[in-house]
């Protein structure tokens, strides 16, 4: 038996820049991290060459089929679109599960994706690089399945780690951000991650995004510019031990990620917001694509414990997380032959 372990994401600024829409023309920028909640792939070799795949997240079940039959079915899409992009024939079973629900903001289909990369091309003692893993995984959301995303996830989660990551039309570059054990730990101290309660489904958001960056809609653009600028912005404060601009940069970017288009917040949205920079953080933004999942805020310590209280009364929960050094990895359980 195989598990294969990915982490999920949070991205500090530039979100949306790295839709190949946008970076061909513009080049794109952004500053992230991988986090200590993850989605798991286990994988059991079985006798034949039948192919069966659970997704708990979802409920759902690819019957038992033969290679050359299986089905894209919400749930199992990404990992039977591996299965047979990678020509993974071996029969087996495939239980997918995740520590967050589906629509949570945190990157959770691209960390399976990734996953899912990973832990096949491992099975056929294949040696992937990390880029390679990370443009294998966007191949098979972004073109085979046909998500409106871009690629910053992907790489997050490929890589590991604080990054600054640039796009541009010829190539990916990932550069690891170092900054000292002080600032590192202050920062893990003062960020606090909320779960909303709600999912959405971000492709809807995506996908007007996308339009608007085809259609040439001047608002979307240069909000997009704006971010790709802070993103720049906030490395240069993460290497000077800046927190708080760093926070401030957080507000900016969630503002102006909120011309994007329509649907990346709403009412409620906006009041939670309100809410919590008026007891105590200094910046903070809803992850991913927006229209609700988890919401991060930049807050000192010693004010904590109101923001904490705020929230929960108007029915957030608190969601504990480290930050995550490592790229994906593959457990044997048993000696696979």
């Amino acid at each position: 038996m195989f598990v294969g372990m990915s982490p999920m994401r949070i991205s500090f600024a530039g979100g949306g820049t790295d839709m190949p829409e946008y970076y061909e023309k513009y080049g794109g920028a952004v500053v992230s991290t991988s986090i200590d909640l993850f989605t798991y792939l286990v994988f059991n070799p079985r006798t034949g060459d039948s192919i069966q795949a659970f997704a708990s997240d979802f409920e759902s079940y690819q019957q038992s089929k033969k290679f050359e039959d299986l089905e894209f079915q919400l749930g199992t899409e990404i990992a039977v679109s591996a299965v047979k992009l990678l020509n993974f024939k071996t029969g087996g079973d495939y239980l997918i599960s995740s520590n967050v629900k589906p629509g949570s903001g945190l990157g959770g289909s691209s960390s399976l994706a990734v996953n899912c990369v990973k832990t096949i091309s491992t099975l056929q003692k294949k040696k992937l690089s990390n880029s390679e893993i990370a443009e294998t995984a966007f191949h098979i959301e972004r073109n085979i399945l046909n998500h409106p995303i871009g690629k910053q996830d992907d790489y997050i989660t490929a890589f590991g780690g604080f990054n600054y990551i640039n796009f541009n039309s010829k190539q990916v570059d990932v550069t690891p951000i170092k900054f000292s054990s002080s600032t590192f730990s202050e920062l893990q101290e003062n960020l606090i991650l909320f779960s909303m309660g709600t999912t959405r489904k971000s492709s809807d958001v995506l996908k007007d995004q996308l339009s608007c960056v085809k259609n040439q809609n001047m608002n979307t653009l240069e909000s997009l510019h704006y971010v790709k600028e802070l993103a720049d912005e906030l490395h240069d404060s993460l290497k000077s031990s800046n927190l708080q601009n760093f926070a401030e940069i957080m507000n900016k970017g969630w503002s102006a990620k909120k011309k994007f288009t329509k649907g990346v917040t709403n009412e409620k949205i906006d009041k939670i917001y309100e809410s919590a920079i008026s007891n105590g953080a200094i910046g903070g933004k809803i992850t991913g694509a927006g229209a609700g999942g988890h919401i991060l805020l930049y807050c000192e310590k010693n004010k904590q414990k109101l923001l904490k209280e705020k929230m929960k009364n108007i029915g957030l929960d608190f969601v504990k997380f480290n930050f995550h050094k490592n790229s994906p990895k593959v457990l044997n359980l048993y000696d696979y032959s």
